[in-house]
């Protein structure tokens, strides 16, 4: 986003002696992601400090800011008014009620994927954003993994005419952590928590997406069709039950030249946030250099998914 800090934000950036410069940053969320991603990768982030956490269950929530060394806020606006920046770790609909709170205070974002439950809640938020100069960054996790980001950089955009991904996730497998996760056993859900991460590959490579619809589910995958505008296709085919050990993110590409495969590295989940965490900082200092996976992005992708399934019902 090209946009101007705002004043009321307060100092964004904070100065101790003459060389270093920090945001302060507060995470919203107490289960997996929170504890194991967000919480240790923002400790990781050079010109970040997390200065406290804040959940729905207040258990939680103390035994987290503990094991960080930072305050645990009973309420969210306390943490609103502590912090210049605000890392999201909760399922779509929490976030899409909080993150609207969080930019009108004037407090910028690192969102999770995908940003809102609906093309206008995700409009509303890149809107936000844009209106109070605030940066936004969404956590497409593989965008930020170096192996894909410098495959993306030699070959995209191409002259691809097709793709296809296949994404196993083993989210509800023996020892899972998302085995509670209640939105994820919803109809559809395989779409909406996956595809993301297979979109924020595909429209690097193949353009924005023109067309998308839902496909007939095949072998115990869900899958969907997208044309994108540089008149490549793909097809994308995503489980959420793959068993333990079978993780697999396979994105292959055709073209005149031939074929292309993206890489599959073994991924730092907490390192890898906070390559977004930089991505958010950079933003912050420098507007005018915007970023492939801001608000706007999100929002995008967000309008991709509701056409190819809307957001499950009563979830």
């Amino acid at each position: 986003m090209r946009c101007s800090l705002p004043s009321r934000a307060g100092p964004a950036l904070r100065g101790f002696g003459d060389d270093v410069m920090e945001t302060r940053f507060g995470v919203v969320g107490t289960a997996h992601w929170a504890t194991t991603v967000h919480s240790i990768g923002l400790q990781r982030t050079p010109g970040a400090r997390l200065v406290g956490v804040w959940g729905r269950d207040p258990g939680r929530t103390e035994a987290l800011a503990r094991a960080r060394g930072v305050r645990a806020f009973a309420a969210f606006d306390d943490m609103l008014d502590a912090v210049d920046a605000v890392a999201f770790a909760v399922p779509p609909p929490v976030q899409e009620a909080l993150a609207p709170r969080a930019l009108a205070a004037g407090k910028h974002v690192l969102l999770e994927k995908p940003v809102a439950t609906s093309a206008r809640a995700a409009d509303a938020l890149a809107e936000a954003a844009e209106r109070n100069g605030l940066a936004g960054i969404v956590f497409f996790a593989r965008r930020f993994v170096p192996e894909v980001a410098e495959f993306l950089a030699r070959h995209a955009p191409g002259d691809w005419h097709s793709a296809e991904a296949e994404i196993r996730a083993p989210t509800f497998a023996e020892g899972s952590p998302y085995l509670g996760s209640v939105w994820r056993r919803a109809e559809g859900a395989g779409i909406w928590d996956i595809g993301p991460h297979a979109l924020s590959v595909l429209v690097p490579m193949l353009g924005p997406v023109l067309e998308a619809r839902r496909l007939e589910a095949e072998d115990g995958f869900e899958r969907f069709g997208t044309a994108h505008a540089r008149g490549g296709r793909a097809i994308v085919r995503i489980t959420l039950r793959a068993r333990a050990g079978e993780s697999r993110n396979i994105f292959r590409f055709r073209g005149p030249a031939g074929e292309a495969s993206v890489p599959e590295p073994e991924i730092d989940r907490a390192a890898n946030l906070a390559r977004a965490a930089q991505a958010l900082l950079a933003s912050i200092r420098d507007p005018a250099r915007g970023h492939p996976c801001d608000l706007r992005f999100g929002a995008e992708t967000v309008r991709t998914l509701e056409r190819i399934q809307p957001w499950p019902a009563g979830v």
